[in-house]
């Protein structure tokens, strides 16, 4: 399989779930345990502007293609990366961002580990400050 071929399954995927006129659609996703947990959301905008929720449940070779080119990018030695941001038109050009969030990552290695949530609260706050409220 090429980065072609997935990039292929992955805007597939997302225009396949959606069924309304759209300017753009985000999806997001993260990268956990060594590329072998894979999470994604995402939204679309239409075309007066409203963000709609996307459904992001897509088949299982969705998942395998991101898993795949998470060991293709090591393989390649490109730099480490447990986020991917997609943005799609309906023409079909889209753009990628790869980035690390090192946070994400001392989370998902803390619950891999079997730590609790009341211990991550406090690693977190100690190591990134308190969580900004949601206005």
């Amino acid at each position: 399989m090429t980065p072609d071929d997935i990039y292929n399954i992955l805007t597939d995927a997302i225009s396949t779930n959606i069924t309304d006129d759209w300017t753009i659609a985000r999806v997001n996703v993260q990268m956990l345990d060594n590329g072998q947990d894979i999470e994604f959301d995402g939204f679309y905008l239409t075309p007066s502007g409203d963000a709609e929720v996307l459904i992001t449940e897509f088949p299982a070779d969705v998942t395998d293609a991101v898993q795949t080119l998470y060991r293709m990018r090591l393989e390649d030695g490109l730099p480490q990366a447990n986020r991917l941001q997609i943005d799609l038109t309906p023409q079909g050009k889209f753009t990628t961002d790869f980035s690390w969030d090192q946070e994400m990552q001392d989370e998902d290695e803390h619950f891999s580990r079997g730590g609790t949530a009341a211990d991550w609260l406090a690693i977190r706050e100690e190591r990134y400050g308190k969580p900004e409220a949601n206005d």
